[in-house]
C-alpha cells in the first residue's frame, strides 16, 4: 500500500493478505486512510489447496457461472458453489446421457488471457485432484464429447438418410 504522510513523504507498507486468510494476522488488515493507494499484484501461480481456501473464505462470491455443453443430460449454463469439482459440474448438469464420452474437454480462460485447453478423465468416485478432478472456475466450459458409437450412428445416419428419403414415398405402396 502507498500512503502519503503528514509530512508528504510516500511510505511504502507492505502486506501479507494470505496471513491474513491464513493465520488471521490482524497485523495484516491496515485501516486505510483517505489517499491510500492500494496495490495488489496478479497471482501468477496457485496450487489447489490455496484455491479451495479462497473459494472457502467469505470475501468469495457464492456462485460462480460455468458452461457444460455436449452429452449431459441437462447442457448449458449453470451457478454452482465455487468450490465445485469438475465430476460435480457434469452432475449438477444432469450427468452423462447414453451417448457421452468419460473424456471431457475443460477451457479455461486464464488471468493472462490465454486459454487453457486440457483433456480429462472423468472418474466419479474421484476426491478434488488437479489432473483428475479439478476445481471448477469462474466461466469455465467443460465439454462432452460423443462415445464411438454416437459418432458411428451419426456417420452412418448421414449417409443413409438421403436414401431413406427416396424410399419413403416408395413405403406407402408397399
Amino acid at each position: 500500500m502507498r500512503r502519503i504522510t503528514r509530512s508528504g513523504a510516500e511510505q511504502l507498507i507492505n502486506l501479507d493478505f494470505w496471513q491474513l486468510l491464513q493465520a488471521g494476522d490482524l497485523s495484516q488488515d491496515l485501516v486505510l486512510q483517505q489517499g491510500d493507494t492500494v496495490i495488489i499484484p496478479v497471482a501468477s501461480e496457485s496450487t489447489p489447496s490455496e484455491i479451495a481456501q479462497l473459494t472457502a473464505a467469505n470475501f468469495s462470491p457464492d456462485t460462480v457461472n460455468i458452461n457444460v455443453v455436449g452429452e449431459v443430460e441437462r447442457p448449458g449454463t449453470l451457478q454452482v458453489s465455487p468450490n465445485t469439482t469438475l465430476n460435480q459440474a457434469v452432475l449438477a448438469a444432469g450427468g452423462f446421457n447414453n451417448r457421452a464420452t468419460e473424456t471431457v474437454e475443460l477451457l479455461r480462460l486464464n488471468p493472462n488471457g490465454t486459454v487453457t485447453q486440457r483433456q480429462v478423465e472423468v472418474d466419479l468416485a474421484q476426491g478434488i485432484d488437479e489432473e483428475k478432478n479439478p476445481l471448477i472456475l469462474n466461466n469455465d466450459v467443460v465439454v462432452v464429447g460423443r462415445n464411438g458409437r454416437a459418432r458411428f450412428n451419426d456417420a452412418v445416419g448421414g449417409i443413409l438418410s438421403p436414401f431413406l428419403q427416396i424410399l419413403a414415398p416408395l413405403r406407402l405402396f408397399f
